[in-house]
Protein backbone atom coordinates (compact mmCIF):
# COMPACT_ATOMS: atom_id res chain seq x y z
CA UNK A 1 0.00 0.00 0.00
CA UNK A 2 1.39 3.76 -0.94
CA UNK A 3 0.17 6.88 0.88
CA UNK A 4 0.25 10.45 -0.18
CA UNK A 5 -0.16 13.32 2.36
CA UNK A 6 0.22 16.83 0.71
CA UNK A 7 0.02 20.35 2.40
CA UNK A 8 -1.33 23.18 0.90
CA UNK A 9 -1.51 26.72 2.88
CA UNK A 10 -4.32 29.17 1.65
CA UNK A 11 -3.60 31.96 -1.29
CA UNK A 12 -3.78 35.58 0.23
CA UNK A 13 -7.65 36.99 -0.79
CA UNK A 14 -8.88 33.21 -1.53
CA UNK A 15 -12.02 32.73 0.23
CA UNK A 16 -11.73 29.65 2.34
CA UNK A 17 -15.11 28.07 2.29
CA UNK A 18 -14.28 27.57 -1.67
CA UNK A 19 -10.54 26.18 -0.96
CA UNK A 20 -13.08 23.54 1.38
CA UNK A 21 -14.87 23.01 -1.67
CA UNK A 22 -11.46 22.95 -3.69
CA UNK A 23 -9.94 20.06 -1.48
CA UNK A 24 -13.10 18.19 -1.24
CA UNK A 25 -13.47 18.17 -5.28
CA UNK A 26 -9.76 16.97 -5.27
CA UNK A 27 -10.46 14.11 -2.62
CA UNK A 28 -13.47 12.90 -5.19
CA UNK A 29 -11.45 13.69 -8.40
CA UNK A 30 -8.58 11.44 -6.50
CA UNK A 31 -10.51 8.46 -5.77
CA UNK A 32 -12.48 8.37 -9.18
CA UNK A 33 -8.54 7.60 -10.72
CA UNK A 34 -8.28 5.00 -8.01
CA UNK A 35 -7.31 6.11 -4.83
CA UNK A 36 -8.60 3.66 -2.23
CA UNK A 37 -9.42 6.59 0.35
CA UNK A 38 -8.66 10.33 -0.24
CA UNK A 39 -9.62 12.94 3.04
CA UNK A 40 -8.88 16.42 3.95
CA UNK A 41 -8.02 17.84 7.00
CA UNK A 42 -7.53 21.26 8.16
CA UNK A 43 -4.53 21.76 9.98
CA UNK A 44 -5.40 25.54 10.98
CA UNK A 45 -7.65 28.54 9.63
CA UNK A 46 -5.11 28.71 6.50
CA UNK A 47 -3.64 25.53 5.67
CA UNK A 48 -4.99 21.52 4.69
CA UNK A 49 -3.88 18.80 4.16
CA UNK A 50 -4.82 15.40 1.78
CA UNK A 51 -4.04 12.19 2.95
CA UNK A 52 -4.66 9.56 0.07
CA UNK A 53 -3.92 6.02 -0.10
CA UNK A 54 -3.83 3.67 -2.86
CA UNK A 55 -2.90 -0.36 -3.41
CA UNK A 56 -0.17 1.24 -5.43
CA UNK A 57 2.52 3.71 -6.13
CA UNK A 58 1.77 4.01 -9.22
CA UNK A 59 -1.50 5.96 -8.66
CA UNK A 60 0.62 8.95 -7.76
CA UNK A 61 2.82 8.69 -10.54
CA UNK A 62 0.52 8.28 -13.63
CA UNK A 63 -0.82 11.38 -15.63
CA UNK A 64 -3.98 12.43 -14.08
CA UNK A 65 -7.08 11.69 -15.72
CA UNK A 66 -8.97 15.11 -16.54
CA UNK A 67 -11.01 15.14 -13.57
CA UNK A 68 -8.36 15.08 -11.35
CA UNK A 69 -6.29 17.14 -13.73
CA UNK A 70 -8.98 19.81 -13.23
CA UNK A 71 -9.30 19.30 -9.39
CA UNK A 72 -6.09 19.74 -8.90
CA UNK A 73 -5.57 23.67 -10.60
CA UNK A 74 -8.65 24.16 -8.44
CA UNK A 75 -6.95 24.28 -5.68
CA UNK A 76 -3.84 25.93 -7.12
CA UNK A 77 -5.69 29.03 -8.12
CA UNK A 78 -6.92 29.11 -4.03
CA UNK A 79 -3.68 27.25 -2.29
CA UNK A 80 0.19 26.50 -2.84
CA UNK A 81 1.21 23.45 -2.31
CA UNK A 82 4.15 23.32 0.36
CA UNK A 83 4.78 20.12 0.84
CA UNK A 84 4.37 16.55 -0.80
CA UNK A 85 5.17 13.42 1.01
CA UNK A 86 4.89 10.14 -0.38
CA UNK A 87 4.89 6.74 1.76
CA UNK A 88 4.80 3.13 0.51
CA UNK A 89 4.70 0.14 2.95
CA UNK A 90 7.46 -1.48 4.29
CA UNK A 91 7.06 -4.84 1.78
CA UNK A 92 6.86 -2.28 -1.26
CA UNK A 93 10.24 -0.49 0.50
CA UNK A 94 11.90 -3.54 0.45
CA UNK A 95 11.16 -4.81 -2.94
CA UNK A 96 12.52 -1.61 -4.29
CA UNK A 97 15.25 -2.13 -2.34
CA UNK A 98 15.95 -5.13 -3.94
CA UNK A 99 15.35 -4.06 -7.18
CA UNK A 100 17.87 -1.31 -7.48
CA UNK A 101 20.46 -4.31 -6.80
CA UNK A 102 21.11 -3.99 -3.27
Amino acid sequence: MAAALVRYERRDGADRAAMGVAAFNLCRAARHQGARSSRFFWTSADSIVILSEADSAHLFDDEPKPELAQALFALADLARQVSNERWIDPRDGESTYHTAGR
